[in-house]
């Protein structure tokens, strides 16, 4: 009952979002802007979005190292897709899952370590988008009261999570699970072994001998993700400074973390078109046009390409159920 009540809560959130977005929008006006889009650069965006997942790849190559020095490129972006994929029509982030599961097949690192590898990914892309916040945190109009709640907001849960992590660190987990009589023994063994194993592939980044390879690659991302973002705002006639540009970046990479449909079907519709409309005074029309462009341009291409790849791959939801104790 819990799920369902979470996935309806989802639904209401995703409908309020398209509903703000949508209100009032001339619809002939709409289509004839989005038969107007620049294809070319609409799909140069797409194309340097592809290259950002093989940078994203080899970062993950760098980070698994110390766990696993023979997983190849091809597997890493391969898992990378098939992870975008399953976040894009799963519930729950579930293509996290999915993605930590791909990682582990057919190699020597584990499923529980790939977790904990991925939850090492996204404290690095938060902490990154919160230190990029802080530095042009001068131009964002923080005064504006949701503007201020969604940076306080991200900056809070970023800052809690990295710390939660570096709390449960510290804890004995084995004497800690031991001392939980209620579970049975063979239960509580499980649990160790899969606390061990997720530590571990958060521990991997201390030892780690590719530090300038990840700080590089992390960089190389957010170029790819800059260039794409100005190239799809101007395949849509909207032209802003580069700061301007960097700013709608952030903005997307905060909005696209609000909870909602796989996807982030709706509330990133209404958060880019409020941003664009608050920050830059471009009309509803333009921002709609542009959003619904932007999300059309990271979804599509995830949904593609990582669809191929879960295919080729064989892997199925059951098998996640079945690797668990892994």
């Amino acid at each position: 009952m819990g799920k369902v009540l979470k996935i309806v809560l989802l639904i209401i959130i995703s409908a309020i979002g398209l509903y703000f977005a949508f209100h009032n929008i001339d619809f002939n006006d709409l289509f004839n802007r989005l038969l107007k889009i620049d294809l070319i650069k609409f799909f140069a965006a797409i194309f340097i979005l592809m290259v950002a997942c093989i940078v994203r790849a080899k970062r993950l190559q760098y980070i698994l190292y110390p766990l696993d020095k023979n997983i190849s490129l091809h597997h890493l972006f391969s898992a990378t897709m098939i992870g975008y994929f399953g976040n894009g029509i799963l519930f729950f982030r579930f293509g996290e899952i999915l993605k930590a599961y791909s990682i582990s097949q057919g190699n020597k690192i584990t499923t529980s370590e790939s977790f904990g590898i991925i939850m090492l990914e996204r404290v690095i892309d938060a902490l990154t988008v919160l230190i990029l916040l802080l530095i042009f945190l001068p131009w964002l109009p923080i005064q504006n009261t949701t503007i201020n709640y969604w940076v306080s907001a991200f900056a809070v849960v970023t800052v809690f999570f990295t710390l939660i992590i570096l709390i449960l660190r510290k804890i004995n987990w084995k004497n800690f699970i031991t001392s939980l009589s209620f579970i049975n023994e063979s239960f509580r063994s499980l649990l160790v072994s899969m606390m061990k194993k997720i530590f571990d592939g958060i521990d991997a980044i201390k030892n780690t001998k590719h530090t300038w390879g990840i700080l590089i690659s992390t960089f190389l991302i957010w170029i790819c993700y800059y260039l794409m973002t100005v190239w799809l705002l101007e395949s849509c006639q909207i032209y802003l400074t580069l700061s301007g540009a960097f700013i709608m970046l952030l903005m997307g990479a905060i909005i696209i973390a609000v909870p909602a449909l796989p996807g982030g079907l709706g509330t990133y519709e209404a958060g880019i078109t409020f941003t664009l409309m608050l920050l830059f005074y471009v009309t509803k029309d333009e921002a709609l046009t542009y959003a619904i462009v932007s999300h059309a341009s990271n979804y599509i291409p995830y949904l593609i390409v990582g669809s191929i790849y879960f295919i080729i791959s064989g892997l199925k939801i059951s098998d996640i159920k079945n690797k668990a104790n892994s």
